[in-house]
């Protein structure tokens, strides 16, 4: 059972959801994950914390006094821990936190006085680098991200099918903004980092949309009414147990429901997978409208458009006998009615029961894959302690 549970654990941190693992602890599974990196930050730290202050001999004695220090430190925290002397730490509790963030400050003031004020300074650093390791590796940010990856070129397939069925709708709505001069005026006149701090503000509304409908539908998601609908899920997909048979001597009533961190981390993999599809359709929006207006959209209309005596195009080409250019002023519009788009579609996949069955419930199935093997994960374990106690 040991190596199947591993298994399990190890789908999950792929799946980019490690909180659901059973008794997932920062001292034995988070920061356990971290110490490379947070061991290489500390090396780095320690032979950068000399610098240029010390020439010769006394450069090369007080560097190696202080690595001396910092050595003997982790060496005197891995016997104190009853482990070998420079053994990869099993638990990282407070005593080897401390010390990651406290030694590589405190070895330039112990040598040199002029350079005491930095010691807050770089503990403050380690104190938000030991903070965003916590954050990456406990909600497995890194895997979610190779996941949204694979995610997003099964999805380019799904808009592919399905461009049909969205492009008319969001057409409607974006096609009078783009033969507007009013909105080429108003793209025209954006600073480049005005423009993108307002495509920022509309994209953050957007994916706002898409995150507030998360909480309440997780609800339903982590409900099964039998084992067999468990079993079902788990056995359609890649799940490591699959093939599933319902537990016996356990109640699927009997499963813990989700914990407050738990939902977050599920819900941050469906948010990903949705924000997904809404950057693709916003991307395939944007797309057309700057195929279409290079073939619809003269140069001469965009100056009248613009106000301005004259456009100066990216690049020039001809096709079909007449001449195009690719200015910025194009992309400008095509770039704005893009994160409209995408903003609608995002509002219209929470509202619209026909976007909905198209774009919702897939991800919806997904999330509840995951949680159909947790159901099932924590049901064995339930059952080993049960045979272990008695």
């Amino acid at each position: 059972m040991t190596s199947r549970r591993e298994a399990v654990e190890r789908w999950f941190i792929r799946r980019g959801v490690p909180h659901v693992i059973h008794d997932y602890r920062a001292s034995t599974d988070v920061f356990t994950r971290a110490v490379p990196f947070l061991s290489l930050v500390f090396l780095v730290e320690i032979f950068a914390s000399f610098g240029d202050r010390f020439d010769g001999w006394a450069q090369f004695g007080v560097f190696w006094a202080g690595a001396a220090i910092a050595l003997g430190a982790v060496a005197a925290v891995n016997r104190l821990r009853g482990r070998r002397v420079f053994q990869l730490p099993d638990r990282v509790g407070a005593v080897e936190l401390a010390v990651f963030v406290l030694v590589p400050p405190v070895l330039p003031a112990l040598f040199s006085e002029d350079r005491v004020s930095d010691t807050a300074g770089l503990a403050l650093i380690n104190l938000l680098l030991l903070a965003g390791a916590y954050l990456v590796v406990s909600f497995g940010l890194f895997p979610m991200i190779v996941w949204a990856g694979a995610y997003s070129g099964s999805q380019i397939a799904l808009i592919g099918r399905l461009v049909g069925r969205i492009l008319p709708l969001l057409l409607l709505f974006s096609a009078f903004l783009f033969l507007n001069a009013e909105v080429w005026q108003v793209a025209h006149d954006f600073s480049w980092p005005y423009y993108a701090i307002v495509l920022g503000v509309i994209g953050m509304v957007s994916l706002g949309s898409v995150a507030a409908r998360i909480p309440s539908e997780l609800v339903g998601l982590a409900r099964f009414e039998t084992w067999d609908q468990a079993c079902d899920l788990i056995n359609g997909c890649n799940s490591p147990l699959a093939p599933a048979k319902p537990p016996a001597g356990v109640a699927v009533s009997q499963i813990p429901p989700l914990g407050r961190v738990d939902r977050v981390n599920i819900g941050l993999l469906m948010f990903v997978a949705q924000a997904v599809r809404v950057v693709l359709v916003g991307l395939v929006v944007g797309v057309f409208y700057v195929a279409f207006g290079l073939l619809t959209v003269r140069e001469a209309t965009i100056v009248s458009w613009v106000a301005s005596d004259a456009v100066d195009p990216l690049a020039r080409f001809g096709f079909l006998g007449h001449e195009l250019a690719l200015t910025w002023e194009l992309l400008g519009v095509s770039g704005f009615i893009a994160v409209l788009s995408a903003l609608q579609f995002a509002v219209s996949t929470v509202t619209d029961s026909t976007y909905r069955e198209h774009f919702y419930d897939d991800m919806a199935h997904e999330a509840r894959e995951v949680l159909a093997t947790r159901a099932i994960y924590l049901a064995e374990i339930s059952q080993i302690a049960e045979r272990e106690d008695s």
